[in-house]
């Protein structure tokens, strides 16, 4: 059957004005990936969620006062944050003194583990196997921990002399670029000092300071 011309006109503009109503289809949202960093971990109420962490401890001899109240804790609270971690996430330990010590689970140093289960067992291993003794250097161990690139570095310590120097935290500041440092200060009954050398480390960095009495705290080596 053969229309008129105006029927197939007609016909013509209805079409084209459905089309023209429909609405386009969406286009997939542009922008990063965001990849979840992994479990979040507190140690002594701060708290952090990143992909990648060194652990820096302090296990100098003063570290043993208290009948080592201080060390224990601060080794009960980097067990109970390692075993947070998940597969995903890495990590690192650093205790020191006079120089540092550094967890190498695969024999292989400098680089960060993954928190796998048997990386997180040769980490209890080599946590137990530390006790506190000798001098203290902390801007090597800083110096070691930020080159290894974390997001977050943990620093626990009581703050002990030699405390950094103003010229040590500017130097901590300008390598460690984008590195967050909490720190925890361990003492006997109050904080002494309410602006140290840790409170201005954490500062500099966007990082949390906690002061902590050991005096307080349970057990000990």
């Amino acid at each position: 059957m053969l229309y008129p011309p105006r029927v197939l006109l007609a016909a013509l503009l209805t079409t084209a004005s459905l089309f023209a109503a429909a609405p386009a289809p969406k286009k997939p949202a542009k922008g990063p990936i965001v990849i979840s960093p992994g479990e979040k971990i507190s140690m002594f109420g701060v708290e952090a969620e990143a992909s990648k962490y060194v652990f820096v401890l302090d296990r100098s001899g003063s570290m043993g006062g208290e009948s080592g109240k201080a060390l224990a804790a601060a080794k009960k609270e980097l067990v109970a944050a390692i075993d947070k971690l998940d597969r995903v996430q890495q990590f690192q330990i650093v205790f020191y003194n006079e120089s540092p010590s550094v967890f190498n689970p695969a024999g292989k140093p400098g680089r960060l583990a993954f928190g796998t289960e048997q990386n997180k067992a040769e980490a209890k291993k080599f946590i137990e196997s530390i006790a506190s003794d000798g001098g203290t250097d902390h801007e090597e161990a800083l110096a070691l921990a930020l080159r290894l690139r974390p997001d977050v570095i943990f620093l626990l310590t009581d703050a002990d002399d030699p405390k950094l120097t103003a010229r040590q935290l500017d130097r901590i500041d300008r390598i460690g670029a984008g590195v967050t440092i909490h720190t925890v200060e361990f003492g006997t009954g109050a904080q002494r000092e309410a602006d140290n050398f840790l409170v201005k480390l954490a500062r500099q960095s966007l990082g949390k300071h906690v002061y902590v009495d050991a005096s307080k705290r349970e057990g000990g080596q």
